[in-house]
């Protein structure tokens, strides 16, 4: 995942920058033109103009790495100062992308036909650059001069325009990075771009004296804190020609000790980084990792979901996971986690055949253990409990609400969450992750603009935050044109992972809290139909309506995105489309397309007392199911009962109460004992 420190090692010799990690001058850059086509941006770098910032990169296009776009920055205070120069004679543009492509980016364009004046637009995913109501860039300096064009300028890192992406600190290398887009041309005014257009992660706060490229500086960190790694990889899949296929890639400890050493009973994993094949890229899907008890665990759902503890995942557009130094994922330390199991999603829609594939992942370790275990807690669906209900045509909102119940049974103490992953498919358009603390809104993680071909997993750039026992979570994915639940790409999904540590389980189960999902930890869902793009609540690109008018400065030559038209009435019957379960409520949206049932509202306390009674006489069966067994049942009844009196509270504290007064052997054998009888 794209949690990875990146900076850049800068210093000036002979009036130049140079990259201390890769040992690149920036006069490097552009190296097959010839020094008298180079001669503006030598000029301009030998003028001390590149002395004034601390970081630079080279921002190349896929098509040749020699081409591109030259980039340099500083921050100082509340301002962001930024320098890009390319070979262009018409326009060049800067983007804060929120993905990593152009949906959802915030660009400041220049053109050499007006040579005294920035634009300040964005794109949501329409493919449609906005001018701003508010244009917030400041031109310090432009050249145009034999077929260059270099550009400085300076900006707030908040402007409050909500219009702007806010550039926030980035410095902690577990975090999310910044990612950087441009792109250029030779028309008079801006127009579509071709192969001359490029991207890029960096850190934009990194200390100066730190490296450049996002993975070199995460294997320099790696190699830095590590004791070694070990490779778990296909040995030359022949990838079906089939459009999705999932391969399940399993390795014992016994088979993998040769790798880090015979003599070593367990390690600790500090991070990982993918190996993937570049023949076949294009079909790697995603990867997710797990530990297992053994290479002969059954797959599937039940008892046997709750015995794979994931540690690791991989979508296209991230390079990575390093741990803090005092957090880590042990391994082969327990009967739960003997073998390591990478579950590969491949997508072959043309259905190519002979396509071999030696995919997999980088385990780096440390001999030495750690203060704190780490664990990934999933919420939405992360079992994929709606597989097979399909996704209505327009606009709809999906929501997946975890009550308080599930983190008063885990949480005996407050766990730090350290990053966020957001995972959704080809039609997920905006995803958001809410924390509720005491009935209010206490985090949110969103995506504002999803751009599935970024970033499968979408990594939110956040501080890290406390989970405590009785907080509750929502979860909600807005689909545009949405087809079925399912794995395929071209199918959806919904899930949000959590990282944080100290790792905690319950009876030997993660903290995990899925649909339909186990008492206590079920959520509840419900869908909406929206009439129109207010009803994704989308604070990025306006405050109010989209107006397709003559704010455009360009669209892109894919058709834009029109109008969705409310479903009419003949279109809106949800029983073709939605199961009857009562888990499941499907929501037409008018008026007020954001008004749903009460199902789909976070919150720590029950509404109802039937509810809340139902919540307590599922766990009286199921302690008085393993009182059975221990032949006390008149005690345990006894106890649950004063507790529920004593507490006169919400259900979701009885929980943490019975764990006090239980014991936590009682709790767990009640566990288990509810376990079997609904599983």
């Amino acid at each position: 995942m794209t949690i990875l420190q990146l900076s850049l090692l800068l210093f000036i010799s002979g009036g130049l920058i140079h990259n201390a990690a890769a040992a690149a001058p920036a006069d490097s850059f552009f190296s097959t033109t010839s020094d008298a086509d180079k001669q503006p941006f030598t000029t301009w770098l030998l003028t001390d103009n590149a002395s004034l910032y601390d970081h630079t990169t080279f921002l190349s296009t896929t098509a040749d790495p020699t081409k591109g776009m030259a980039t340099f920055w500083k921050i100082t205070d509340d301002t962001f100062h930024v320098a890009f120069a390319t070979m262009a004679t018409g326009w060049a543009a800067f983007g804060i992308a929120e993905a990593g492509g152009m949906f959802g980016a915030d660009v400041v364009s220049f053109t050499t036909a007006n040579p005294t004046v920035l634009v300040d637009g964005y794109i949501l995913d329409d493919r449609q650059v906005r001018v701003d109501t508010s244009q917030d860039w400041t031109l310090i300096s432009s050249v145009v001069e034999d077929g260059w064009i270099i550009v400085e300028a300076t900006r707030k890192l908040d402007t409050g325009d909500t219009q702007d992406n806010t550039l926030k600190n980035d410095k902690e290398l577990w975090g999310a990075p910044s990612r950087i887009i441009a792109a250029w041309g030779d028309t008079e005014s801006m127009s579509y771009h071709g192969d001359n257009r490029s991207s890029s992660s960096v850190r934009l706060f990194a200390d100066p004296s730190s490296s450049s490229s996002e993975s070199e500086a995460l294997l320099d960190m790696l190699e830095k804190h590590s004791d070694g790694y070990f490779d778990v990889v296909n040995d030359a899949f022949e990838i079906p020609a089939q459009e999705t296929k999932y391969k399940y890639l399993c390795k014992s400890s016994d088979e993998l000790k040769e790798q880090f050493g015979g003599d070593k009973t367990d390690i600790t994993m500090i991070g990982a980084t993918p190996i993937i094949t570049e023949k076949t890229r294009q079909f790697v899907h995603h990867f997710i990792v797990m530990a297992v008890p053994s290479c002969n665990t059954q797959l599937g759902g039940g008892e046997n979901a709750f015995k794979r503890e994931q540690i690791y995942g991989w979508a296209p557009g991230e390079h990575g996971m390093i741990l803090p130094d005092n957090v880590g994922f042990p391994m082969f330390d327990s009967e739960f986690n003997q073998a390591i199991l990478i579950e590969i999603h491949y997508n072959n829609p043309k259905r190519i055949s002979g396509m071999e594939d030696s995919s997999g992942v980088r385990f780096h370790y440390t001999s030495t253990k750690r203060e704190y275990d780490a664990a990934i807690l999933q919420v939405g669906d992360p079992m994929l409990g709606l597989y097979g209900v399909a996704i209505n045509d327009g606009l709809t909102r999906h929501e997946f609400t975890c009550g308080g119940t599930c983190s008063s049974l885990f949480l005996d103490e407050p766990v730090t969450v350290l990053s966020e992953k957001l995972h959704m498919h080809k039609t997920g358009t905006r995803m958001v992750n809410e924390v509720f603390r005491g009935g209010e809104v206490f985090h949110t993680a969103k995506v504002e603009v999803f751009d599935f071909d970024q970033q499968g997993g979408f990594q939110p750039q956040q501080d890290a935050y406390q989970l405590q026992a009785g907080d509750s979570f929502r979860t909600t994915c807005y689909y545009k044109d949405g087809t079925v639940f399912k794995t395929g790409s071209q199918e959806e999904m919904c899930i949000g992972f959590m990282l944080y540590y100290p790792a905690k389980k319950f009876a030997g189960f993660p903290f995990v809290c899925p649909y339909p999902g186990r008492f206590p930890c079920a959520e509840e869902y419900v869908s909406t139909d929206l009439s129109d793009y207010e009803g994704l609540g989308r604070e990025f690109g306006t405050p109010g309506k989209i107006q397709l008018s003559n704010d455009t400065l360009f669209s892109f030559p894919q058709p834009p995105v029109t109008n969705i038209e409310p479903p009419s009435p003949s279109n809106s019957n949800t029983d073709e489309k939605m199961p009857t379960s009562a888990h499941v409520t499907s929501t037409q949206a008018t008026e007020n397309p954001t008004s749903t049932s009460n199902a789909g509202q976070a919150t720590d306390n029950p509404t109802s007392k039937a509810e809340s009674a139902k919540v307590h006489c599922l766990f009286v069966i199921a302690l008085s199911s393993a009182a059975f067994h221990t032949y006390k049942t008149a005690t345990m009844h006894q106890q649950i009962l004063e507790t529920r009196r004593k507490l006169n509270r919400p259900h979701f504290s009885t929980f943490s109460s019975l764990r006090a007064e239980l014991g936590e052997t009682e709790m767990e054998i009640a566990f288990q004992t509810w376990q079997m009888i609904v599983l």
